[in-house]
């Protein structure tokens, strides 16, 4: 990964010597927004954008960062109250007379099911 990142390095300051070089007497008229600048370089104007550039890349990505650390640890927390709820809710002894219903179903089941036995041996003989 390191060497392609080399590479698109080398490249692109290649390519900004090529172009500050053809371009190195041309002078242009800037304007931004109410301010004017008249006859500046054109490689001088190129080199200030791209740097402005990347300073707000910096700075729109560590308000990202620190927005996606807030959120990273509201989720951490919410994650180890969910952990201790879970943990509490093994910890819970039976109560008495849970689970009654599904006794009385499952006798009911193997009686059916020894009832049946029964109609098929009766068939049978």
């Amino acid at each position: 990964m390191t060497l392609i990142i080399s590479l698109i390095s080398g490249i692109l300051l290649i390519l900004g010597i090529i172009v500050g070089t053809q371009n190195g007497n041309t002078m242009v008229d800037f304007y931004l927004l109410v301010w004017e600048f008249e006859n500046i370089s054109l490689t001088l104007l190129v080199i200030e954008s791209i740097i402005v550039g990347i300073v707000l890349t910096i700075i729109l990505s560590g308000v990202n960062t620190i927005k996606m650390k807030f959120q990273m640890r509201d989720i951490l927390k919410d994650n180890r109250n969910l952990q201790k709820e879970v943990k509490a809710l093994k910890n819970l002894p039976f109560e008495e007379g849970e689970g009654e219903e599904i006794k009385e179903l499952i006798e009911e089941e193997e009686e059916e099911i020894a009832e049946a036995k029964e109609k098929e041996e009766d068939t049978t003989e």
